[in-house]
């Protein structure tokens, strides 16, 4: 018989291990934890996202407004605010940089590392515990989108929890099916992790736990389940956590309701209003890169639990993990809105699907052919350096980061050589753990490359300049544009001119906070002895051409910055 890797029994053996093999873990989590968190401060912001999610919480922590959120002093009421608190929050205590800004993500994300421990930990023993983690490592969308300043991070964060608590729960059930008192302290957490996931990113917090949970008791036909899940106490416990704040803002901003539930959930879910439309199997290809390293445990996961016989009646922690990423993948394949982050909560859950205990020779099997991957990401890397596919427009930023990107070539190669000849000295979780970890110092280095081309995707640099040029008391305007990193950098609103965007909803509340014309520009900046504006070169052009007097002070990649004098 095949033997089993990490199986329950051997994972939950207790066994002191030697006091170097201790030592050595300690050193590793301390070094992979001080090169997580320094990855946050190595860049500039990025617009969009990036520049957005900082400027909301720092006008907050400036006095702002803690009910509707603001960006450029208009009301933004696309996202629920628990994000907006906590990095408002950050930046009392420390100041706001590109460090604070991020320390929510880089949070978010080393918190779903240690919960999905936790829960290989409790399912399967510490080898899966192990596992399940070094996979995450591996995946370069979980890494990369734990470094990028988004909002999909802390909801991952908080539907992990949520999956946890319940897989918990569910453990604790007796055999008379009557859940014990510390399941039902599990499914309090549930019911809170999934109230803190809707203030995160909105009824996506809810829909996510609630569709897993009925898809697996259809599947199981156990609907004891649903009565399992303690509603007496969690309902309330769900409402006094989320509740609040949507009340208040209903109350305070007559357009919430209608804005917020309407528009950002049901049309951009179910209608192209955001110009966002993508093919069905657009996610496809998002998550295979994404996890590229262990697609093929991924591949085997995803096909067990067809091949499974039911259970009926016997709790099924896989089926769950199962149902969980399938209605992520397949929820957000219908949407007519799609961008990349948008599966993030099914790569921790089906990490730890992967880290089930399997046989030596599957093991070995999917390690080979995570090491072939790695070759192959490797040669990519090589031929993108050497222009094989960089287009005209791409190729200084191809030619700026190529010496970050060979240090990537070379990890991605370190991973699979180790990965093969941990192998030949039939070492199989060694073998895992150098394939994950060169993958992740291999995804640090992007990140690291990503800082060579950094004033190609941030107004970073055009905003320090002016903040030297320019008195605080002078009008600033950005015309027919709104680079969102400019205003964090720049510390204070800025008058847009010719652009609504995202901040339509803010402007028709708040009109004066904006210029809706050129002309009307125009006429306003003829009045002004004192004034700067940000806009694309081809529009400096048009406007010099009607004899607005304007003066270069600086070009960047894609504005100029002017002045009235």
């Amino acid at each position: 018989m095949t033997p089993m890797i990490g199986s329950s029994s051997m994972g939950k053996q207790s066994s002191p291990g030697s006091r170097g093999t201790r030592l050595a873990t300690l050193v590793a989590a301390a070094l992979f934890t001080t090169v997580w968190f320094a990855l946050l401060a190595q860049r500039s912001l990025f617009d969009p996202d990036e520049g957005r999610y900082a400027e909301i919480p720092r006008e907050m922590a400036a006095g702002g407004d803690w009910v509707v959120p603001h960006l450029d002093g208009l009301v933004y009421l696309e996202k629920p605010p628990l994000q907006y608190w906590l990095s408002a929050l950050t930046y009392r205590a420390f100041g706001p940089n590109e460090f604070t800004a991020r320390l929510c993500t880089g949070l978010a994300g080393y918190a779903s590392l240690g919960l999905v421990f936790f829960t290989a930990l409790r399912l399967w023993g510490r080898r899966a515990a192990c596992r399940a983690v070094l996979l995450c490592m591996a995946s370069t969308l979980f890494v990369l989108l734990a470094h990028q300043l988004t909002l999909d991070m802390l909801l991952t964060a908080c539907l992990t929890a949520c999956l946890t608590c319940y897989l918990m729960a569910e453990s604790q059930v007796t055999a008379s099916r009557e859940a014990s008192r510390r399941g039902r302290l599990w499914l309090l957490g549930c019911w809170a992790a999934m109230a803190l996931a809707v203030l995160a990113k909105g009824l996506i917090g809810l829909l996510i736990p609630g569709s897993t949970l009925l898809i697996y008791a259809l599947w199981q036909r156990d609907f004891g389940v649903l009565r399992r899940l303690n509603l007496r106490a969690g309902l309330p416990l769900f409402a006094l956590i989320g509740a609040p704040w949507f009340i208040a803002a209903a109350r305070a901003n007559r357009a919430f309701l209608d804005f917020f539930f309407v528009r950002e959930h049901f049309q951009r879910y179910f209608t192209p209003i955001e110009h966002r439309t993508e093919p069905w199997w657009f996610f496809v290809p998002v998550l295979t890169v994404g996890i590229l390293p262990w697609l093929p445990q991924a591949a085997r996961a995803m096909a067990l639990p067809l091949r499974a016989p039911a259970a009926h009646y016997a709790f099924e922690p896989a089926r769950v993990l199962y149902a969980w990423c399938a209605f992520v993948l397949i929820f957000f394949s219908i949407s007519h809105s799609k961008l990349i982050p948008y599966i993030l909560p099914a790569v921790p859950a089906l990490a730890l699907l992967c880290a089930a205990p399997t046989t030596a020779r599957v093991m070995r099997r999917e390690l080979i052919l995570g090491g072939v991957l790695s070759l192959g990401s490797c040669l990519g890397v090589l031929a993108y350096i050497g222009g094989l596919w960089t287009t005209s427009a791409g190729r200084q930023l191809e030619v700026q980061s190529a010496p970050m990107l060979r240090v990537t070539a070379l990890l991605l190669f370190a991973a699979a050589m180790g990965c093969f000849e941990l192998l030949r000295r039939k070492r199989p979780e060694a073998s895992l753990a150098a394939l994950c970890v060169g993958w992740f110092l291999a995804i640090a280095s992007l990140l690291v490359a990503a800082g060579t081309v950094q004033g190609s995707f941030s107004s970073k640099d055009a905003a320090v300049e002016l903040r030297r040029l320019a008195n605080p008391s002078s009008p600033v305007f950005s015309v027919q544009t709104y680079e969102q990193s400019f205003t964090f950098y720049l510390g204070r609103e800025i008058v847009l001119v010719d652009y609504r965007g995202e901040l339509s909803l803010g402007l028709s509340q708040r009109p004066e906070g904006g210029i809706a014309s050129l002309a009307q520009f125009s006429s306003r900046w003829r009045s002004l002895t004192d004034g700067y504006a940000l806009m694309p070169p081809d529009t400096r052009d048009r406007l010099l051409g009607q004899g607005l007097p304007l003066r270069e002070l600086a070009r960047f990649p894609h504005e100029v910055l002017v002045s009235r004098r």
